[in-house]
């Protein structure tokens, strides 16, 4: 398609000629006016006016070659046109306005190659002959849909605790052409960025070599059914989709430039240069408010949404324009099927767990109606489907065989749809509380005295918090430091705190029903009038039960390993998380070995009120470590 005719070229034609001085508007009409055979030569007028504008120092031709300070961070050579592209973006800015006239011959012509650069280059300079689409691309205008992607998506994964690299969640960037024919946009071209990692890589190897920078990574482009294959329906992984406004311009220059960056490598760094970042550095070409500014430590998923809600707030507020068009609720497969079982009754979903442990016969669905054999059987066929995906292949034959009995008997009964059984809406983590935490309280020791006490923890989805992880905890590195008159010391100290309570509806046989705790850190004790610090590691499993919206109870076992008398402990204990809005608490009693042959009583807990997003009041006790009460403020960000 050629620019002549074309209204987003003449609206870009337009804008550039708005935005130059008397000086450069010269230059340019004398460029753009030279007879065709100074135009042959007009890469070193275009080179030469290129340097006038600066253009080689702008902060959009820096980002297209992802410059970080002096260096691209992209590792792969033929990424740049130049030899001294990585280290010299005027260099490379040369390279690419020479490589424009260069002739046709049959291979992968730059034009081709860099489309985005060109496209941002023709709003700056006057290239010759400029075809925002190049016919002569046809790998390009096959690959990027130009005519039926009408947004861009960019999706929030979950945490999923069965991945280190996942446990803080993921987060992808999705084409959507809006196919009639395509409700959910599975066929959707989608963009990933994750690390390069070889199989059977050891855990602890690949943490520490994430931690380091040990791995390259790259950006892959698939369809979204191969992503949500993987997260939705393996992991068992929700998703939020949020769909973005973008302008026609800056949403073709991010799809050129999504084509320019697929399949070229960076370093990977788990806890900042990862999925978030990367993706938050390819909409920054677009979007012009930093997704980026003040980066402390590491950029987690949640953490580029959560800048996305703010730019979308702010926007609003002040123009009256939005960013994100609206945010879509991806349950996972598993969350999905036991939405579906909640509408059999207890006879029914008691056969259903018979078919499930002794195999399928059709004498067991004889004592009810043809409706009710309808619904029960479309659940198992969605039971098989939700276990089947996961299942190790010597596991698959005999779930199969039983998936082929059931469909037959299916096939027998009349053709009915189910009943339509919409799964309300989790909220996204995103609308929750930032997740860095910094705190002020007052506290009492168990001599009674009192101090100050100031928490800070990068990372904190809290039992109680607003940002919970469906009443789960997920806490990195919580500090906890004191101060009296003369002193400060190192209160209490986290390096990681997980709970995972299993709050599974209905209760299947081949299903974990376990729950768990861990426990990496070190407390301040007080003995015999001296104050000691006990290291400890504690691992725990058990139960839990939901019996409401607004109570779970859980009983766990810990097993801990300390560095002060005795080393090792074990710890059964009740726990009850009871959630009233705005209101949440936290509250456990048990009991814990505190010599081999003796047991002490444990029991603690934490009341927390929110009072907005960023800002909650809590009053937390225990009988067990040095520091006994507190109340004070908690400020995330």
């Amino acid at each position: 398609m050629s620019s002549r005719g074309n209204p987003l070229c003449l609206s870009f034609l337009l804008k550039f000629i708005q935005n130059m001085s008397t000086k450069k508007l010269l230059i340019f009409f004398c460029t753009i006016f030279l007879p065709i055979p100074a135009q042959a030569s007009s890469a070193t007028t275009i080179l030469n006016l290129a340097k006038q504008l600066g253009i080689a120092n702008h902060p959009t031709w820096l980002k297209l070659l992802h410059y970080e300070g002096n260096k691209s961070v992209v590792l792969t050579k033929n990424f740049f046109i130049s030899s001294n592209g990585r280290n010299n973006p005027s260099a490379e800015l040369s390279a690419t306005i020479n490589a424009y006239f260069a002739p046709w011959d049959g291979k992968r012509h730059a034009r081709c190659r860099f489309p985005a650069r060109y496209f941002w280059l023709s709003q700056q300079v006057p290239l010759p002959n400029y075809n925002l689409r190049e016919p002569k691309c046809r790998k390009l205008e096959n690959w990027g849909l130009f005519d039926s992607v009408k947004s861009i998506s960019l999706l929030l994964v979950s945490g999923y605790l069965g991945n280190p690299a996942s446990t803080f969640g993921h987060t992808l960037l999705k084409l959507n052409t809006d196919s009639s024919d395509d409700q959910f946009g599975l066929f959707d071209l989608t963009l990933n960025y994750g690390a390069l990692v070889p199989e059977n890589e050891n855990t602890l190897v690949y943490v520490l070599r994430g931690l380091g920078g040990g791995y390259e990574a790259g950006f892959s482009d698939k369809y979204f059914y191969t992503q949500d294959m993987v997260y939705s329906h393996t992991e068992q992984r929700d998703m939020w989709e949020y769909k973005l406004i973008l302008s026609d311009e800056k949403r073709m220059l991010l799809i050129f430039h999504i084509w320019e960056i697929v399949g070229h490598k960076f370093a990977y760094y788990f806890l900042d240069k990862n999925c978030a970042y990367r993706l938050a550095e390819l909409l920054e070409l677009v979007i012009d408010e930093e997704l980026l500014g003040n980066v402390l430590l590491w950029y987690v998923p949640v953490e580029l949404f959560h800048r996305l809600n703010h730019i979308d707030k702010v926007r609003h507020d002040s123009i009256g324009q939005k960013l994100i068009q609206s945010v879509r609720f991806i349950p996972s497969t598993q969350r999905k099927l036991y939405h579906k079982l909640n509408f059999l009754t207890r006879e029914e979903l008691d056969v259903f767990k018979a078919i499930i442990q002794k195999g399928f016969h059709l004498d067991d669905l004889e004592n009810f109606s043809i409706e009710r054999k309808i619904l029960i059987l479309e659940n198992l066929l969605a039971y098989y489907e939700y276990k089947l995906i996961a299942e190790k292949p010597e596991s698959i034959r005999d779930k199969e065989k039983i998936k082929k009995q059931i469909l037959l008997a299916r096939l027998q009964l009349p053709p009915r749809s189910m009943p339509s059984t919409k799964i309300s809406e989790l909220p996204s983590p995103a609308n929750g509380s930032p997740p860095m935490e910094f705190g002020v309280n007052i506290a009492t020791n168990s001599k009674q005295d009192v101090f100050l006490r100031l928490n800070w923890s990068p990372f904190k989805k809290e039992f109680i918090g607003l940002n919970s992880l469906e009443g789960d905890e997920l806490v990195v590195f919580d500090l906890s430091v004191g101060m009296d008159e003369d002193k400060i010391f190192l209160d209490q100290l986290d390096l990681i705190r997980v709970i995972n309570l299993n709050t599974l509806p209905i209760q299947l046989e081949d299903e974990n029903q376990w729950s768990w705790k861990l426990r990496v850190g070190a407390d301040r004790l007080e003995k015999k009038g001296q104050y000691l610090y006990d290291g400890v590691a504690s691992f725990g499993g058990g139960y839990a039960f939901q019996w409401n919206d607004n109570i779970i109870s859980y009983g766990i076992a810990d097993l801990s390993a300390h560095t002060l008398s005795p080393y090792v402990r074990l710890r059964p204990h009740f726990g009850l998380k009871l959630d009233w809005g705005k209101t949440r608490a936290w509250f456990y009693l048990g009991t814990e070995s505190v010599s081999y042959k003796k047991w002490s009583e444990v029991w603690g807990g934490k009341i927390q009120y929110q009072l907005t997003e960023r800002y909650a009041f809590y009053a937390e006790f225990s009988n067990e470590k040095s520091t006994r009460r507190s109340v004070g403020l908690k400020w995330y960000w």
